[in-house]
């Protein structure tokens, strides 16, 4: 077997095919053997047949032999992942594969059909290997289940300290990236699905704004705010990644498109409490260190005051709160509402383009009598299935709450993050206008992270917002660092945690440049 750094670039992949230093054979091999290697990680829920995979790559290295123009860096146009074994996450539905969520009532379900990423994936002849574990329904199963669990792939670890807190719910994409099984992976979320595996894995992950890729043949959550998101080993292979699953023209490979250098950063460290040694303050001193002073060397303007704080409640059309944490709590739960009532309707919607599904779930009701009828299809430390349990009680999309709710939440969302963004509103304490979205003392990005079990307030705005939101690998826990909740939020020893950029809506590519220019400098330190 040709020996293959399986941790090089997608460019660097693309550029050894090209030059004929290896062929699609010889990286489907490599990275069959390394998924062998490392199965106990538990990162694949499913493998496509060896042969089917051999021919797949020997057909697509024929192709590339009739190329007319070659270049050597792997700068070849619309060919990036021509050739790239790729994984998807298991609620991205595939023709040629069963799509299961993890979970045993969709065990050898088939879908018939391909998600519009994997169509495109499939068209700019990436060679999708197989569907990567994941916290069983992305984590909508019950509130205390493992992240990174699901019943039919088991308990993910993660890559980088080897223990069960992955994070997640794209447990087994980030794991996947971070061993190296795959040029790179495909990774959902609703609420920090992508984030936070990434984070603890201390890969790439970015979550578009929503709309940038499409949601649609994703088993989802809520579709209001699900997307795909690419997560790998570096800022240039997310970039690639999206440059064939986006759905506009944008070249999200040119990161040189914005320069930081004069860039507005917000920091946003505010949690709602104080913190304690379980929560790892010191990350969030690293974090605020960090911002302050690598960010002032790259030259960025850094605002001094955290962008989140009482203050925002004047500005935004909406006083019902006395203050922002009390406003985030009541936010926090309409948006669990708003996910239940979407997802009790998206499941059945999905279920029932399905060709085929043996075990004859067909919508919620089923899939907890199924449960309910099948006790071992749930975790053995929980044994509980909360949240199917929570949506079946809604009315649905025909909630006489829903709408409203919704309304409210996405109005009041984007406000608070149209003030943070606007720092020029926020210093004087007067309501946002349109005059000053352009001002030139607005912010560009946020900078924020994880600490303990808990996110920074202005996590769930950004959410309910569908800001673009990318991690940057910054450090790993150490040995004093020891949180656990029913092993879904963790600090472990080695386990890693990041920067995390937050940009305006539609800024996608700026945040990339952004993240890219952040990542060089922390790689050449």
């Amino acid at each position: 077997m040709v020996s293959i750094n399986p941790h090089l670039s997608i460019r660097e992949l693309q550029a050894g095919l090209i030059s004929g230093r290896w062929t699609s054979v010889d990286l489907v091999k490599m990275y069959l053997s390394r998924i062998d290697q490392f199965k106990h990680y538990n990162a694949m829920i499913f493998v496509k047949d060896r042969d089917l995979l051999l021919a797949e790559a020997a057909s697509l290295d024929k192709e590339r032999a009739h190329w007319s123009h070659h270049s050597t860096d792997g700068r070849v146009a619309g060919k990036i992942l021509h050739g790239i074994p790729i994984i998807v996450k298991d609620n991205v539905c595939t023709s040629d594969m069963p799509t299961t969520a993890g979970a045993l009532a969709l065990k050898d379900a088939e879908s018939g059909f391909d998600a519009e990423i994997a169509r495109k994936l499939k068209n700019a002849g990436a060679i999708i290997m197989g569907k990567a574990n994941m916290s069983e329904f992305s984590h909508y199963l019950d509130g205390r289940l493992p992240r990174g669990w699901s019943c039919l792939g088991g308990q993910t670890l993660n890559a980088i300290s080897g223990s069960a807190h992955p994070g997640g719910s794209s447990s087994g994409s980030a794991c996947a990236a971070a061993l190296g099984l795959a040029g790179g992976t495909i990774g959902t979320e609703t609420c920090d699905s992508i984030i936070d595996p990434s984070m603890r894995q201390s890969v790439v992950g970015f979550k578009p704004s929503r709309g940038v890729c499409s949601n649609s043949g994703i088993i989802p959550i809520a579709t209001t705010f699900d997307t795909p998101g690419p997560i790998c080993r570096s800022v240039d292979d997310v970039a690639a990644m999206l440059d064939v699953i986006s759905e506009g023209e944008t070249n999200f490979s040119d990161l040189a498109a914005f320069n930081i250098k004069g860039s507005r950063v917000g920091i946003s460290l505010n949690y709602g409490s104080p913190l304690n040694t379980n929560d790892s303050a010191h990350v969030v001193y690293h974090v605020a260190s960090f911002a302050f002073n690598n960010l002032r060397e790259l030259g960025c303007v850094v605002h001094h005051h955290d962008v989140i704080n009482d203050g925002i409640l004047s500005a935004i059309p909406y006083k019902d709160h006395d203050t922002i944490k009390s406003l985030h709590d009541y936010l926090i739960d309409e948006y669990y509402f708003i996910l239940s009532c979407e997802f009790k309707d998206g499941l059945g919607r999905m279920l029932s383009k399905f060709s085929h599904i043996p075990s004859g779930v067909k919508d919620l009701k089923s899939l907890i009598e199924f449960n309910e009828q099948h006790p071992e299809s749930l975790n053995p430390l929980i044994n509980g299935q909360d949240m199917l349990l929570n949506a079946d009680k809604t009315g649905g999309l025909d909630d006489h709450k829903y709408q409203a709710s919704l309304d409210k939440i996405l109005r009041v969302s984007t406000g608070v993050i149209k003030h943070i963004f606007s720092s020029s509103a926020k210093q004087k304490n007067r309501p946002l206008s349109e005059n000053n979205e352009d001002n030139e003392d607005n912010l560009d990005f946020l900078i924020t992270t994880l600490s303990g079990p808990r996110w920074p307030l202005v996590y769930i705005f950004a959410i309910i917002s569908r800001c673009p939101i990318i991690t940057i690998p910054l450090g790993k826990h150490s040995e004093s660092d020891i949180y656990s909740d029913h092993l879904r939020s963790t600090n472990r020893h080695g386990v890693g945690y990041s920067l995390i950029l937050i940009g305006k809506p539609g800024d996608d590519h700026k945040l990339l440049c952004y993240a890219k220019q952040i990542e060089d400098m922390l790689k050449s330190n």
